[in-house]
C-alpha cells in the first residue's frame, strides 16, 4: 500500500493537523442486514470493553445523572477514545450499561421509565462506534443487588417488569440501528452474595441455583420478546446475546439452561465470560504454567461442541482478560501474560469465538482486577505488546503501521474563512466534534473539494471526521 500524503495548510486563524492517519474505516458502508448470528459473529474479529463507565452505579443523589459515567474514576468517553481503540485493531466495542439508577423506579414500577438524558448519552457513544464502522454491544449490566438477581427483586414480578420495561425502551431508542448493534439481555445474572454465586456443581445444583436458572431462562425470553416485539425491521433482524447463570461456564453448560424461542431464526448467540484459567486471570497466580494450555483448550472445546457444533448457535466471549502484576514499580508478569494471549486467543480463533477484552483502566496494581489496557486520558496503551500480541495471534495487521493510497488535505480558505477539504477521491461527509466528544457540525459533501463554514464554531480544538469513498480519517482542527 502506498503512503498517505497529507497537505497541511496553516494560517493565523486555523491550523489543520493530521492527528490520526493510517488505515481508514468506512463508516458509510452499506447497512448490515439479513445476516445470521453466526455470520455477524464471524465479522466480529476482536473487541474491547468500555468498562467501569456506563455500568458505574455511582453519582449524586437519587436518579443519578450523567455524572454516573465518570463516578468510578473514568474520564468522559470521547470520539477520540473510540477511534484510538479502532486504530489498535479492535472492530467491536461492548458498552456495559446500568439503567436502574436512571429510571423512575421509585415512582413508576410498571414502566421503569429511563431518563432521556441517559439514553441520549448512551446513544451518543454508540454513534461514536458507528462512526468507526464498529460492532457495538449494549446490555443491562449492574442492575442487581445483594441476594437477588435484578434491581427491584422483592418479587419475581418486579424483576420481569424491570427487564420488560428497560428492553422495550432500548429497542425503541435503537430501532433504526442495523446489525452492527448487538443487544445482550443481561450481564452476569446470579445470586449475589449467596453460596455458589459464581459457580455451581452442574451435576448437583442446589435448589436456589435451580430456581435462578429458571428465572434467567424467563428473563432472557422476556428480553427477546420485547426486542422482537418493537416492530422495526432492524430489531427483528438484530443479533441478541443471552447469558446463562453468572455468564459462566457452568451456567451455559447446565442442562437447565435454555435459549429463548425466537420469531426470527438464527439470530441468537450465547454470552459467556471466561477469565480462564481463573488463578492466573483473576486470582493470586502470576506465572504461566504449561498445563494452562490444555485447561483453556478443554474449557472452550466443551462450549464449542455443545453450541456451535451441536446447536449451530455462535458464542461470544463478552469478557476476558489477564491481570497485570507489579513488584513495586516493575512489571513482573509481562511474558506470562503474553503466553496467555498466545494460548487463549489461538483457541478462540480455532473455534470461531470472538472475545471482548475487559478493561477497567486499572494497570499498576497487584489486585486480581488489574485489567487496565487503554489509557483513556492519554489515548495510549499501557501494555502495547499485550495488545499487539492479540492482533498477531488473530492475524490482524497493526493498523497504526498501515497506510492508504490516496491523499486528503484540510485547511483554511482565507478568502471565505471556511474549512477547505480536498481529496483525490469522492468526499461524502464531514462531522466535527469537540474534544469532549460532543458533535457540533455535520454536513454531507460531494465531489473532491468542499467548503465548510466555520462561523458557528468557537475558538478551540476540534476533531474533524472526514468520510470519503475510501473510508474515514480523523483530523485535529485548532481554531484560533
Amino acid at each position: 500500500m502506498k503512503k498517505i500524503f497529507t497537505s497541511l495548510k496553516k494560517s493565523a486563524s486555523l491550523i489543520a493537523i493530521l492527528a490520526l492517519s493510517g488505515m481508514t474505516f468506512n463508516a458509510s458502508a452499506e447497512k448490515l442486514s439479513g445476516n445470521t448470528a453466526s455470520e455477524i459473529v464471524a465479522m466480529m474479529t476482536t473487541g474491547w470493553n468500555l468498562g467501569n463507565t456506563f455500568d458505574a452505579t455511582g453519582g449524586k443523589g437519587e436518579g443519578y445523572g450523567l455524572d454516573a459515567e465518570t463516578s468510578w474514576g473514568q474520564p468522559k468517553t470521547t470520539q477520540e477514545m473510540i477511534t484510538a481503540v479502532r486504530k489498535a485493531g479492535f472492530n467491536t466495542i461492548r458498552i456495559p450499561v446500568s439503567w436502574g439508577n436512571h429510571t423512575d423506579f421509585w415512582v413508576d414500577t410498571q414502566n421503569f421509565t429511563i431518563s432521556e438524558e441517559w439514553m441520549a448519552r448512551v446513544k451518543e457513544v454508540v454513534d461514536y462506534c458507528y462512526n468507526e464502522d464498529m460492532f457495538v454491544i449494549i446490555n443491562i449490566h449492574h442492575d442487581n443487588n445483594s441476594g437477588n438477581i435484578y434491581y427491584m427483586p422483592d418479587e419475581d414480578e418486579d424483576n420481569e417488569l424491570f427487564i420488560k420495561g428497560v428492553w422495550r425502551q432500548i429497542a425503541e431508542a435503537f430501532k433504526d440501528y442495523d446489525q452492527h448493534l448487538v443487544f445482550e439481555i443481561m450481564n452476569e445474572p446470579r445470586l449475589v452474595g449467596k453460596a455458589n454465586e459464581w459457580w455451581f456443581d452442574i451435576n448437583n445444583p442446589s435448589m436456589p441455583i435451580i430456581t435462578a436458572l429458571e428465572m434467567i431462562n424467563k428473563f432472557n425470553q422476556i428480553g427477546v420478546d420485547e426486542i422482537r416485539g418493537n416492530g422495526s425491521a432492524e430489531n427483528k433482524d438484530r443479533v441478541i446475546m443471552c447469558p446463562g447463570y453468572a455468564a459462566c461456564y457452568e451456567g451455559c453448560m447446565s442442562p437447565d439452561f435454555e435459549l429463548p424461542t425466537d420469531i426470527t431464526p438464527n439470530r441468537l448467540a450465547v454470552s459467556l465470560h471466561a477469565y480462564r484459567p481463573y488463578d492466573l486471570c483473576l486470582g493470586s497466580v502470576s506465572k504461566w504454567k504449561d498445563s494452562y494450555s490444555n485447561e483453556i483448550k478443554t474449557y472452550f472445546k466443551d462450549v464449542y461442541e455443545k453450541f456451535i457444533i451441536g446447536m449451530g448457535v455462535p458464542v461470544i466471549i463478552g469478557e476476558e482478560s489477564c491481570s497485570a502484576r507489579f513488584t513495586r514499580s516493575e512489571y513482573s508478569n509481562q511474558e506470562d501474560r503474553l503466553k496467555w494471549v498466545e494460548a487463549y486467543y489461538s483457541v478462540l480463533k480455532e473455534y470461531g469465538m470472538p472475545a471482548v477484552l475487559w478493561d477497567n483502566n486499572v494497570f499498576k496494581s497487584n489486585k486480581g482486577e488489574a485489567h487496565g489496557h487503554f489509557n483513556r486520558k492519554e489515548l495510549t496503551w499501557y501494555d502495547r505488546p499485550f495488545i499487539q500480541k492479540i492482533m498477531d495471534v488473530l492475524g490482524i495487521q497493526d493498523v497504526e503501521n498501515i497506510s492508504i493510497d490516496y491523499s486528503l488535505s484540510i485547511g483554511p480558505n482565507p478568502a471565505t474563512n471556511n474549512i477547505h477539504v480536498s481529496a483525490d477521491n469522492e468526499l461524502q461527509n464531514i462531522t466535527i466534534y469537540t474534544t469532549s466528544g460532543a458533535r457540533v457540525l455535520y454536513k454531507e459533501i460531494s465531489g473532491s473539494n468542499a467548503e465548510i463554514g466555520i462561523s458557528m464554531l468557537n475558538r478551540g480544538i476540534y476533531n474533524a471526521v472526514v468520510t470519503t469513498d475510501y473510508g474515514v480519517n480523523v483530523i485535529k482542527l485548532i481554531l484560533k
